[in-house]
């Protein structure tokens, strides 16, 4: 008895970043333009709140905002709220590793403490 021929398999093309595979995180954000300062929310003021807010921040090869999500809240949820409406309007640069423009990531830190 002969033996069927086997199956052809067409490779599958290899992206060269998965959809959900998170682009490389770094350390230390850089901004085309100074980021404006974060208003405290008067609600929390008024009523004592503080926290911090850790929100992360997915950027393109052009350092274009990707998307923003809340890595850590703050447990209050209007200054986790104030911190994203915020840091949306931020413009960050591009990050370039050996030439090459990379999209990345960065957690930026949101610090919300009464004096």
């Amino acid at each position: 008895m002969a033996e069927p021929p086997p199956a052809e398999v067409a490779p599958k093309p290899q992206p060269q970043q998965a959809q959900n595979s998170a682009p490389k995180r770094i350390e230390t954000p850089s901004f085309k333009t100074r980021p404006s300062p974060i208003t405290y929310p008067s609600q929390a003021r008024r009523r004592g709140l503080e926290g911090t807010v850790i929100v992360e921040v997915w950027l393109d090869e052009r350092g274009q905002q990707v998307k923003r999500l809340l890595a850590q809240s703050s447990g209050v949820k209007v200054l986790d709220q104030s911190a994203l409406k915020a840091i949306a309007k931020w413009r960050f640069s591009a990050y370039v590793e050996n030439g090459q423009a990379l999209a990345h990531r960065v957690h930026i830190p949101v610090r919300f403490k009464l004096d």
